[in-house]
């Protein structure tokens, strides 16, 4: 087992500040995350060795962006001091790499700026720590607006939707916008019960053939946000709406994109189709 010990020093003109750090658990697999300090009347700005492909901000008491004329500088700040509760940051570069931070409040912050440049993140963090950089940037706050976007539009697609147990699952809309496909998904419950999500999960099928002795490996397709990932909850006689967010892409026409829900303590199980030729009548977002 390999103990992560990372280690950023922040350089000032006048003095060095260690920023610390939070140790991963025995799984390897686990990343550190960083402590940085936020105030609601500075500015925190992060300094990355390569261009910011990707930023999630864990709650909505904190705003940041990256910088329009220094894409490798992310600025974080408070929006309220008052209830702050500790919150996180996630950032990807164009490297691949992860960044993890776990954000806390301070009137004073003792660092403003954290120069990132200075880990080295080749000789200390496994591979593991690494994921890929895919394609254009992908800023959480842009994502949220598209998503909100869409998830505002009309229904368009009526075709596409599997109803069992009081349970119906169905495709609203297929949008997207550059590099990002934006399912639309409705979700009702007539039933007299609530149903309580477990999982959203979305892959691609190959569609068996007659007389086929072995079934194709089901792809897992990773969603890169899905709004609202926190309403879990379709109360009886109602209903709510989701955006999943994906890599856009096109299929074989013997392939299929599912999106399966399953209930929490529950049998209650329902999927969807999305054909080859669904998927390329998507519309600009």
């Amino acid at each position: 087992m390999i103990k992560l010990a990372l280690c950023l020093v922040f350089l000032s003109s006048s003095a060095k500040a260690q920023m610390a750090f939070m140790l991963p658990t025995q799984d390897a697999r686990d990343r550190p995350s960083f402590r940085i300090e936020v105030s609601h009347n500075k500015t925190t700005h992060l300094i990355f060795p390569y261009e910011i492909k990707y930023a999630d901000l864990g709650s909505r008491d904190i705003a940041g962006e990256s910088v329009e004329k220094a894409a490798n500088v992310f600025r974080l700040k408070a929006l309220d001091s008052s209830e702050f509760q500790e919150t996180n940051l996630t950032v990807v570069t164009a490297d691949g790499r992860l960044f993890s931070f776990l954000v806390h409040y301070k009137e004073n912050p003792e660092v403003l700026t954290y120069d990132l440049t200075q880990v080295p993140i080749e000789d200390q963090v496994s591979k593991a720590a690494k994921v890929s950089s895919g394609s254009g940037a992908r800023l959480a706050d842009h994502l949220n607006h598209q998503s909100e976007l869409a998830m505002q539009s009309r229904r368009r697609i009526r075709h596409i939707g599997h109803k069992s147990q009081g349970i119906n699952l169905y495709l609203k809309n297929l949008l997207y916008d550059e590099d990002v496909m934006y399912l639309v998904v409705g979700m009702e419950n007539t039933s007299k019960l609530d149903y309580q999500i477990d999982y959203l999960h979305t892959y691609i099928t190959q569609l068996k053939v007659a007389g086929e002795s072995s079934a194709a490996q089901d792809v897992a397709v990773e969603p890169i946000k899905v709004f609202d990932a926190s309403e879990n909850l379709i109360p009886r006689h109602e209903g709510i709406v989701k955006v999943i967010a994906i890599e856009r892409l096109t299929l074989e026409r013997d392939r299929r994109l599912i999106i399966q829900m399953g209930e929490e303590s529950g049998g209650r199980q329902v999927s969807i189709a999305i054909s080859s030729e669904e998927l390329i009548t998507a519309r600009p977002l």
